[in-house]
């Protein structure tokens, strides 16, 4: 079986510079202030729910892999229907940070190694 090249560790670390990125680009794209609070309160939950998820990295390991997969690909689909949040699509940059955020975590969840023994 070949090996996909994102670990659970790095995963990890991904989910950390995702909600970085979904905390400050916004604001530094010129977004309206209810627009960055929305990306603001979802890097919030991005970041709980990865630092009390069980990897390497995480901070207060609790939640299993297998639902922390559950609530990513959930997350990407809200992220991917904000497209339409009119804070969103009446600003192009915000429509392409959205969209590349989108993409950038479909790439992380379809190349993380999810594997068994990180699902207890």
């Amino acid at each position: 079986m070949k090996l996909k090249p994102i670990t659970p560790a790095a995963h990890g670390l991904v989910d950390y510079a995702f909600a970085i990125a979904l905390f400050a680009v916004p604001r530094l794209i010129g977004c309206n202030k209810k627009t960055v609070q929305l990306y603001r309160g979802l890097a919030l939950e991005i970041f709980l729910y990865s630092a009390l998820s069980r990897h390497p990295v995480a901070i207060f390991p609790r939640i299993p892999m297998k639902l922390h997969k559950v609530v990513d690909i959930a997350n990407l689909s809200g992220l991917s229907l904000l497209t339409a949040y009119p804070g969103i699509r009446r600003k192009p940059r915000a429509i392409s940070f959205n969209l590349s955020m989108v993409v950038a975590g479909l790439a992380t969840v379809m190349l993380t190694q999810w594997t068994k023994k990180d699902w207890k």
